[in-house]
């Protein structure tokens, strides 16, 4: 639907009016947690408890020098704000009384810690000093949120190296469930992590301050050397006005700065498959080879001491090995003999893969980074990162049942410079100004190159599939101001972003052609049961631009009671054929009570609106009819294509069949979530918190597909079957209602409507045990206990029957029941850390050289099984759904359900002292130690017949069978 001329200047009136807004910075900024750095405050008192006002407050922070110096209020009342997360020490001055000094005081991303501060008279004392830890908790923190630090991210083990793993650690949060197998699922890459029951893509990533997203699929964008990551936070249920762009989580990454000392590492992996257990499912005998080495360093230090900071990380993966599949070798062997023999010439695939086939994956990460202090309360962040990643053979298709040839390649490059200005403006003011710009180039192909695709349900998938082949570039430019300032006890913030995308690529989905069949039998006879393919121009190029403008203020109402109140503005500029939806206001409320040193109680309500995947987008711009379609044939009309093309793809559009588009729904909005969170924190001890919360999340104008060309169906009979072109009805179509091939626009055959219909329901619980570092041990246990229901689980989802959307609701693929993760860091008491290469090491005994100086990090986690969602594995109602949404008789949606999954990670290391900073670390990691076979796939096709086929719910994949993996990394 095409907007009017007068519409258009609207909009770019209202475009210009944000920009001038939020750069020139009249609006901008943040919430009680800062997605970039860190707050200190408190109160300076004398020892009677009268407040000292116009004290001087200097914080330094230890390993760059840096300093900030602020006064107390006339309520005696200090805060600084936005500063570098780090190890700071505190001093206080005031005439006529010592000078106060507190050191150290760690600060970590967005945290808030509160120091009341007693001054003691001039005539008593010299200085005074403390050293004691502030306590662990954080009772200004009204959001739910974890951090991992820089340890645990340095420490636990971690299979791929990348450090948003490790999300996986908070709770609330589960990963991704495994890729549907169902013929036409689009083999995108998401964010692997699913928050508060909502879509895996509906998450943000931000990487100091600016945004990390792919916004063609969802999923993060540039990848970081763990090396060159200081720390994150988890943020379940960000009541920050300052977040936005997500329905879901956000995940606030900030890099490491260089400091006064040099410092870096150099390391390297290397992983041999000869030493990790046989994978379980696949049918190939023997185990397969693989060789991994992965080799890196960092480095970072001064170049001008004080005032000019440099760190740099790179690595580089190499890795070659073989995968095999779960295809049943009878299967196989019947399809290879049977072409061999000359069959359908027109199929491009002529062999399956008997035995293992060739993988490899070479991967590169590189980041640089550059802090200047331009003047005392100036500071500029330069920061440049590439990415190339390149994985061939089995980048995605990657299920049990896909052959090889289905199976694909990926080639990923980023390119991403960023920008930061920093300004403090007086004791109570910080301003921030940041830029960047990116671009991302992602080709996805798949190994056959030819079409068509082959699909016998619920037995194997080969050739190439109807996804998997395009070309994609992505141009990011986003620029965003904040300005935050201390007003009494207030922290105002008001901010504002501007991020343009613009999308260039070449999408192929479908123009191969793909058959499904009902079995081999009928493979063999040349009688498919449907076909599927698009024609036209696969090139689409069009932008979006996001603007987001925020208010928050943080209220210490007193030391026990802070309340935050904000209030967020998003809008997304789509291209002209769709609705541009304004109503996306979201207020935010939180409340953090702490009634005494050891309790915090926390609640709070938000609306957080979403961003649109662009590859939803994509489909309706590309197959609209004019510049693209797609034509479907069932039956005996599939059939008669495929004699026609003698096994291959149509040359030309069938001159029969009406086209097949896609549209979006002229009300199309930006989907949304309600939130609403409640919670209890407890300081069991000095350095152990007990903390307990819910979490009510409510997704609305959820992304779904629908055919809106269909007539209402009518119950399939013996009697009636050939007249709905039907003439021989298989047993899961007979007593089902299904679809006459007459349409409501005759003109097309489906018109697959983009819409926002779905909606999800998610109420979790979870409980959680902490511990900070402390005498070499530190450790966190979370479980959580959640349901999640939902109408669709992702934007290609079509329901069984456009009539009928009430049978839709069901459990959530997102759904996980129950997740217990522990996860530790101990230094074993064998030994003096702190001999590092005296005499006392020399003398120590043989027993305490071998196990001193071992550190043990293991991760165990127990989670329930995942829903998966049963099929008859053909269009068995005539909807033309794809990908399929057919289920058996009887069964409901997402009925059926995967194993539980029991993993222990561990990691042993043990490290040589060379003395001052300088050691050697020796590693080895072990991935699902006890070699535990966990399924994460099983084959959801019951078929066509009243019984099912024989590999109905049997497993196809799992999670990985035991891995070990060995490093050596020297530090200095």
């Amino acid at each position: 639907m095409f907007l009017s001329s007068r519409l258009l200047s609207t909009y770019f009136v209202i475009d210009v009016v944000f920009l001038f807004l939020f750069l020139v910075g009249v609006a901008s900024a943040g919430a009680q947690s800062s997605r970039i750095g860190s707050t200190l405050q408190g109160t300076v008192a004398d020892r009677s408890g009268a407040v000292i006002p116009n004290s001087k407050v200097t914080l330094r922070n230890a390993l760059t020098n840096q300093t900030r110096t602020i006064e107390t209020n006339e309520q005696g009342f200090f805060r600084a704000a936005q500063l570098a997360a780090g190890t700071y020490e505190v001093r206080v001055e005031q005439p006529g009384f010592a000078p106060y000094q507190h050191a150290p005081v760690p600060l970590s991303l967005g945290q808030t810690i509160h120091l009341d501060i007693v001054l003691s008279p001039a005539s008593e004392a010299v200085s005074v000093t403390v050293s004691a830890q502030p306590s662990v908790m954080d009772t200004s923190q009204t959001s739910v949120v974890s951090s991992i630090d820089q340890e645990r991210i340095e420490e636990l083990p971690v299979r791929n190296r990348n450090y948003l793993d490790f999300v996986l650690l908070s709770p609330g949060v589960s990963s991704a469930p495994a890729a549907s197998s169902s013929s036409g699922a689009a083999p995108l890459s998401d964010s692997g992590l699913t928050f508060g029951g909502l879509s895996t893509r509906s998450n943000n990533v931000s990487i100091d301050g600016l945004d990390n997203n792919d916004e063609y699929s969802g999923s993060s964008r540039t990848e970081l050397s763990p090396e060159i990551v200081q720390e994150f936070q988890v943020v379940n249920n960000g009541l920050s006005a300052e977040s936005g762009g997500a329905s879901g989580g956000s995940i606030n990454v900030i890099t490491r700065s260089g400091t006064n000392a040099i410092h870096g590492d150099a390391f390297l992996f290397a992983q041999d498959g000869a030493l990790n257990a046989r994978e379980p499912f696949e049918a190939d005998p023997g185990k397969p080879s693989f060789r991994r080495f992965r080799a890196g360093a960092a480095l970072g230090g001064p170049i001008v001491k004080d005032r000019t900071f440099y760190y740099a990380a790179a690595e580089q993966e190499h890795n070659r090995g073989q995968a095999g599949s779960d295809i049943d070798p009878a299967v196989a062997s019947s399809i290879n003999t049977f072409l061999a023999s000359g069959a359908y010439p027109g199929l491009t695939t002529r062999h399956l893969a008997a035995d293992f086939f060739p993988i490899a994956r070479a991967e590169t990460e590189a980041a640089g980074k550059l802090d200047h202090q331009l003047t005392k309360n100036t500071a500029l962040m330069l920061r440049y990162v590439f990415t190339n990643n390149k994985e061939a053979g089995d980048a995605f298709n990657n299920s049990g049942l896909i052959d090889a040839s289905a199976r694909g390649s990926t080639f990923t490059s980023d390119n991403a410079l960023s920008a930061s200005l920093t300004s403090v403006r007086g004791s109570q003011a910080v301003s921030d100004l940041r830029f960047q710009a990116a671009t991302r180039h992602a080709v996805l192909r798949t190994n056959a190159p030819f079409g068509p695709g082959i699909d016998i349900a619920g037995l194997v998938t080969f050739g190439r599939p109807y996804g998997g082949n395009s070309a994609r570039r992505e141009n990011h430019y986003e620029a965003s101001y904040t300005y935050t300032r201390t007003l009494g006890k207030h922290l105002w913030k008001v901010g504002g972003t501007v991020n343009r995308v613009r999308l260039h690529a070449d999408l192929l989905d479908g123009f191969g052609g793909v058959y499904l069949f009902n079995s081999l039998t009928d493979f063999l006879a040349g009688a498919p049961d449907q076909f599927r393919q698009a024609f036209g121009n696969p090139n689409v190029d069009f932008p979006v631009t996001s603007l987001g403008g925020f208010v928050q203020d943080h209220w210490s109402l007193m030391t026990q009671l802070t309340i935050d109140l904000g209030v967020r503005y998003d809008f997304e500029r789509l291209p002209a054929a769709f609705n541009q939806d304004t109503n996306n206001l979201s207020p935010r409320i939180g409340i953090a009570w702490s009634p005494s040193a050891r309790w915090v109680f926390r609640a709070g309500y938000g609306i957080f609106f979403d961003r649109y995947v662009l590859a939803n987008l994509a489909r309706a711009i590309e197959k609209n009819g004019s510049q693209a379609f797609e034509q479907v044939a069932d039956g005996n009309t599939s059939a008669s294509l495929f004699a026609a093309a003698a096994g291959g793809p149509l040359s030309t559009p069938a001159p029969a069949i009406a086209p097949s588009i896609f549209r979006p729904d002229p009300r199309m909005a930006a989907p949304y979530s309600q939130q609403a969170s409640a919670g209890a924190e407890y300081l069991l001890a000095k350095n152990l918190t007990m903390r307990a919360d819910y979490l009510f999340v409510h997704g609305l104008k959820l992304p779904r597909t629908i055919n809106i060309n269909l007539l209402p169906p009518i119950v399939l009979t013996s009697a009636n079957a050939p007249n709905l072109g039907l003439p021989n009805p298989t047993p899961q179509q007979v007593g089902r209602e299904v679809f006459t091939p007459a349409r409501a626009i005759p003109q097309f055959d489906d018109i697959y409507q983009l819409q926002n219909s779905a909606e999800s329901t998610y109420n979790g619980g979870s409980l959680t045990l902490s511990r900070r570092m402390n005498e070499e041990l530190e450790f966190s246990a979370s479980y959580t206990l959640s349901k999640t229901f939902d109408t669709a689980s992702d934007y290609d989802e079509q329901p069984q029957n456009p009539f009928n959307l009430r049978a839709e609701n069901a459990i959530s693929r997102q759904h996980q029941q129950q997740r217990f993760v522990f996860n530790a860091l101990w230094d074993l008491p064998i030994g003096d850390e702190d001999e590092k290469g005296g005499k006392a090491e020399e003398n120590a005994g043989w027993l305490t050289q071998t196990f001193s100086h071992i550190e043990v990090a293991p991760i165990l986690t127990l989670e329930s099984g995942r829903p998966v969602n049963p099929l008859t594995g053909l269009d068995s109602n005539r909807s033309d759904a794809f990908p399929l949404s057919a289920r058996p008789l009887d069964l409901g949606r997402n009925s059926l359900k995967t194993p539980a999954i029991f993993t222990m990670d561990l990691r042993v290391l043990k490290y040589f002292p060379f003395g001052g900073q300088k050691r050697l670390d020796v590693v080895a990691e072990f991935f699902n130690l006890f070699n535990r076979t966990n399924v994460s796939e099983i084959n959801p096709v019951f078929g066509s017949g009243v019984t099912p086929i024989a590999g109905f719910r049997e497993p196809l994949a799992g999670t990985g069978a035991r891995q070990i993996q060995f490093s050596l990394d020297f530090e200095f």
